[in-house]
């Protein structure tokens, strides 16, 4: 009985991501939480890696590496409100925004890259920043980066950590899903293969200078339902890095309840809710817009679910999820008209 509903919740919630081996046992690191043993619930190994001793040299070796640090100016800010951050990606792009899909265990590069995109277009939209929009992160780049340029390429299996993700993108920076050298790097269209590939060898040396233009100027760990909420409600992403599982229907409200199987995954918090009659943080996947289904709410982008602060709280006390915000963009640039004399 038990082999037979795992296959069935497996097949509903991965759909054809399964195919691309996305679950694997093959290359992820083991582990399960205090109570749960592997005989009767087998983890989703889905790309982040639980490492404390990571977490713990990042605390260590950072002036202020806690949002909880510098957060008396926003504090409390997000009480009440209604913050959705996704439709700043979508009026920028003039399009619904569409769920990542991630083919191999990079779930964390996922999560960075598409908080550095709605991050963007906050900037250019809240703040009213002198950048333009030009297209999003290329997600193998953050992968590639955080697995070498900061982990030191000692893993050897698919997978990486918020802090390690955090560091590259604040000290290394991104690159945007384009043709580099004449075509000879080109991250125009997400590939698996090629973040497969760049996870053992690195960003390329001659990319590295292009990277360092484009950091994002703070990455905090976020702890609680209240930093985030107000984190969020500031304009800035989150992405969550935990062994939080939850189930694959959303309730009438869009809410997912939390499972007893743990996904080891990360995932962007786009949106906060602390105003109506039951609060929540509205979490974006990388699974595709197809493995959750039930009701939505303020127009929620394909493949995301709310949830509630308890849950999040849980999450987030893992220790390993980062607020992103001061992203260096790309400037606007006045050209003058063209014109044939």
């Amino acid at each position: 009985m038990y082999r037979r509903e795992a296959l069935k919740w497996l097949m509903g919630a991965a759909g054809t991501v399964l195919t691309g081996g996305l679950f694997s046992k093959r290359g992820y690191a083991d582990g399960f939480p205090a109570g749960l043993h592997s005989k009767t619930i087998r983890p989703l190994q889905c790309g982040w890696i639980d490492d404390p001793a990571a977490r713990q040299k990042f605390e260590r070796t950072h002036l202020r590496p806690f949002l909880s640090q510098q957060y008396d100016s926003i504090k409390g800010s997000g009480e009440g409100r209604v913050v959705l951050l996704y439709k700043f990606f979508e009026e920028i792009t003039s399009s619904p925004l569409v769920s990542h899909h991630q083919e191999i265990g990079d779930c964390v590069a996922h999560a960075f890259g598409l908080g550095v995109d709605v991050l963007t277009a906050v900037r250019i939209l809240m703040f009213g920043q002198r950048e333009m929009w030009i297209t999003k992160c290329a997600t193998e780049i953050i992968y590639a980066g955080s697995r070498v340029e900061v982990g030191g390429g000692r893993l050897r299996k698919d997978g990486s950590m918020g802090t390690w993700a955090s560091e590259f993108v604040r000290d290394w920076g991104i690159l945007l899903r384009q043709a580099y050298w004449n075509g000879k790097y080109d991250y125009t269209n997400y590939s698996g293969r090629v973040a497969r590939e760049l996870g053992k060898t690195g960003v390329p040396d001659r990319l590295e200078p292009l990277c360092r233009l484009h950091p994002v100027k703070t990455c905090a760990i976020v702890r609680s339902w209240e930093e985030c909420r107000d984190a969020v409600a500031n304009g800035y992403p989150v992405a969550m890095c935990s062994n939080t599982g939850f189930n694959t229907k959303r309730d009438r409200d869009g809410f997912l309840r939390r499972s007893r199987r743990p996904w080891y995954h990360a995932m962007v918090i786009l949106g906060i809710d602390d105003k109506s009659r039951r609060p929540g943080a509205l979490v974006q996947n990388s699974w595709g817009p197809n493995w959750v289904s039930g009701p939505t709410r303020h127009d929620q982008p394909a493949g995301s679910f709310w949830v509630d602060p308890r849950t999040i709280n849980y999450a987030l006390r893992q220790g390993d999820s980062i607020a992103l915000s001061g992203y260096v963009g790309y400037p606007r640039i006045k050209i003058p008209d063209y014109h044939i004399w």
